[in-house]
């Protein structure tokens, strides 16, 4: 992820782009099979996290129920928190791949906006048996993601212009150790959890560090140290790799032999680098699970808050398909890895739209307008990173479930007030059904 200062620049470029199109719009009309030899994992129980009106962190079942707050842990609070000083905000929970815990960060701030304590607690979906696994004073969070075995996060903490990427260990039993620095900084877990393949830095204007890909092998805090192997290649303009379930391919986007970037694939262990598409700027990508499908996409020339259509490709390199032509801002594959998912832009609608196509990218289908809330545009402007740690989909790949502005209101996008999370079944003609009131909402990711 980037700096805090950074992403309020996206943001602030989000919503201006937004609102331009508004006003443009208006004058315009007036490897290996996935889980083979292998018995599949049990699906994480399909309950929603989300941050409500209050700034504190509820649990909702999809199946229905009472919202249940999580996050009221005021008499953990230290010292700082006094009475008469601003009540601590809860933000980003993240459910533990296997849904026996969520994650919060806690954070208080001062008056002007500078802060005065940081926390990241688990509890359990009930609210009870609340841990504290990281505090500090002089670091702010602004990304973090549980390990497929739902032991350990990787958090990034700002300090200062550099990114750290620390390591959680949620049990306790193991000191938190800083393992990358970097800006800006990606990651994703590997599936048996004892590694990170990173892509820090950036070939643009942006950033304090050289581009970078590789993977942190992970040792044991006193006992093995932690290694970092660099894959040997310069990464092109993208953020988020990919990394496939069975750790036999990673997916980048780098220069090819003639020097212009292409999205590509290797094995972690290094050899011959497939070469599957050429692109041209800025280039968002999402591997499938079982590694024989990639998503990906260039950023628009026309609309910077967009990207240029949408295109699968097999990571053989033998088939490419596309998706749509549109403008797209998000995709997503289902935890099953039978439907892709995406957000394009809606003018009809002064907004977006979601789609759903098949595994292959073909037999895309409209599903239904939406009007994001503001937290839910930071999701969708780093969509490629929160797809791996705050889950889109219902665990069983029935549904999307996200936040939008109050229904009814005849804006762009929703407001700082309170939204509404809402659940939009991909199979059938239902409408989306709201949920409950709320600004920002995860689902399990289920671990592969």
């Amino acid at each position: 992820m980037t700096t805090r200062t950074t992403r309020r620049r996206v943001m602030l470029l989000v919503v201006l782009g937004c609102l331009m199109l508004q006003a443009l719009t208006a004058a315009a009309c007036g490897a290996l099979p996935f889980g083979v030899g292998k018995q599949p994992r049990p699906l994480p129980p399909a309950r929603a996290a989300f941050v409500a009106e209050d700034g504190q962190v509820s649990v909702l079942p999809l199946a229905g129920g009472t919202p249940q707050r999580v996050s009221d842990v005021a008499t953990y609070l230290p010292q700082e928190a006094a009475p008469g000083r601003q009540e601590p905000s809860a933000h980003w929970p993240a459910w533990s791949p296997d849904g026996a815990r969520l994650a919060f960060v806690r954070m208080l701030m001062g008056s002007t906006d500078t802060l005065i304590m940081a926390q990241l607690w688990t509890v359990l979906p009930d609210g009870s048996d609340p841990r504290k696994v990281w505090e500090a004073d002089d670091q702010e969070p602004i990304y973090f993601a549980w390990a497929p075995n739902s032991r350990q996060i990787a958090m990034l903490v700002q300090r200062e212009d550099d990114l750290d990427l620390v390591l959680l260990d949620t049990g306790g039993s193991e000191p938190t150790r800083r393992i990358g620095r970097g800006n800006p900084f990606y990651y994703v877990w590997s599936a048996d959890s004892t590694a990170l393949l990173v892509h820090v830095g950036s070939t643009g204007q942006s950033g304090t560090s050289k581009p970078e890909l590789g993977i942190i092998r992970l040792g044991r805090a006193g006992s093995e140290p932690d290694s970092y192997r660099t894959l040997g290649v310069i990464p092109s303009e993208f953020r988020t790799p990919g990394w496939s379930a069975d750790g036999r391919t990673v997916a980048f986007v780098a220069p090819g032999p003639d020097g212009a970037p292409a999205v590509s694939v290797v094995s972690p262990e290094g050899g011959d680098v497939t070469r599957l598409a050429a692109t041209s700027s800025f280039t968002a990508l999402a591997l499938a699970g079982d590694g024989t499908r990639l998503a990906w996409s260039k950023r628009s020339e026309q609309d910077r808050i967009a990207y240029d259509g949408l295109e699968v490709v097999t990571t053989d390199g033998r088939t490419r398909t596309q998706v749509t032509a549109d403008l797209v801002v998000a995709f997503a594959w289902s935890p099953d890895g039978q439907r892709l998912a995406f957000a394009a832009l809606d003018p009809g609608n002064r907004g977006l739209a979601w789609y759903v196509a098949d595994a292959a990218g073909a037999n895309a289908r409209r599903l239904g307008p939406f009007s994001p809330s503001l937290e839910q545009i930071r999701l969708l402007a780093f969509f490629d990173q929160y797809a791996t740690s705050h889950g889109l989909w219902a665990p069983d790949s029935s549904a999307l479930v996200y936040a939008v502005g109050i229904p009814g209101e005849q804006r762009l996008f929703g407001g700082p007030s309170a939204g509404a999370v809402q659940m939009l079944v991909v199979d059938g003609g239902a409408q989306a059904r709201t949920l409950t009131a709320g600004n920002f909402v995860a689902l399990p990711v289920p671990a592969p």
